[in-house]
């Protein structure tokens, strides 16, 4: 009984060392608990930026938004340091669980994402690690650690303001533009695609192989594949957008003269057809407190979130 007794005492002893040793490598949360720049990469303009945003979205929402740079992980991994930092510091509500940590590990050149229970649903694994590709990465690759960390920021920002329908300005991202990504476009470039693609567009709406059902094909088929060229940051999608807008002016020109002489003659042919109109409404709410808030509120870490390396 005794020697039981002495094992479970042992077992507690080293788990509590365990929980001390992973508490002390963790980080403090600043006065400003926004914003904790350990690592030393933000300017102080960054810093106020995010404070003040953050603040004001939890004043509309209850949402904590928090980023912490640190100089070294203390031989974690990230996400075992992510998720332990974001239960100290108590991210996020407890009623509704709704915060978030941006983290940015230096020696490691790391980065990760953790998203409270909360907010899973509007920021799942696949979207943090994408707006980390696209905001983030690129930055951090040429060692521009301020611009990547306030660029994400705001993609974090506007997407919970977006999909909570929060009364909240939303701030333009750099990255965000619909050429993100692609080869700078040049009007010569640009006129060629467009003379090339609608002559194949064409050639291809007028030849007897489009004539019948295979034609639908090739058009959703064409969409698909400038869809999948544009997502692969390629400059050909443009050929093949155009192409399909060859195709479209094609259709449009073998129905033309009979659409034309039925508008000009409407006793000749009879018209029927319906139409149908829908309404839909949003409501949007927002709720606001009295005050901002300098601390975490025990919001609750589950482990979701993505990491990426730069």
């Amino acid at each position: 009984m005794y020697r039981s007794t002495r094992i479970n005492l042992l077992i507690l002893l080293l788990f509590s060392c365990i929980f001390i040793t992973n508490a002390n490598a963790l980080v403090e949360p600043t006065p400003e608990f926004y914003v904790n720049d350990y690592a030393n990469i933000l300017s102080p303009e960054t810093e106020k930026y995010i404070v003040e945003k953050s603040k004001e979205l939890y004043r509309t929402d209850g949402t904590q938004i928090v980023v912490v740079t640190v100089p070294n992980l203390e031989g974690q991994s990230i996400e075992e340091y992510s998720l332990n930092l974001a239960r100290y510091f108590g991210i996020g509500s407890k009623e509704k669980n709704n915060g978030l940590l941006l983290l940015l590990a230096l020696e490691e050149r790391e980065s990760r994402v953790e998203v409270g229970t909360g907010l899973e649903g509007i920021l799942p694994d696949g979207k943090t690690g994408r707006f980390q590709d696209q905001y983030m990465i690129p930055y951090f690759k040429d060692n521009d650690f301020d611009m990547g960390i306030r660029n994400g920021y705001n993609a974090f920002f506007n997407e919970i303001v977006k999909l909570n329908n929060l009364d909240l300005e939303l701030t333009k991202l750099k990255g965000d533009e619909f050429f993100s990504g692609v080869e700078s476009i040049n009007i010569e470039h640009f006129l060629i695609d467009l003379l090339i693609g609608c002559t194949f567009g064409l050639v291809a709406r007028f030849s007897d192989f489009f004539r019948k059902k295979i034609s639908k094909i090739y058009i959703i088929c064409g969409l698909i594949l400038g869809l999948v060229l544009f997502y692969l940051k390629s400059f050909y999608f443009l050929f093949v957008i155009f192409n399909m807008v060859g195709f479209a002016i094609g259709r449009f020109s073998y129905f033309a003269p009979n659409i034309v002489f039925q508008l000009l003659n409407p006793n000749t042919y009879d018209f029927s057809g319906s139409s149908s109109s829908h309404s839909s409404s949003s409501s949007h709410s927002s709720h606001s407190s009295s005050s901002s808030h300098s601390s975490g509120g025990g919001g609750r870490f589950s482990g979701g979130g993505s990491s990426r390396k730069f």
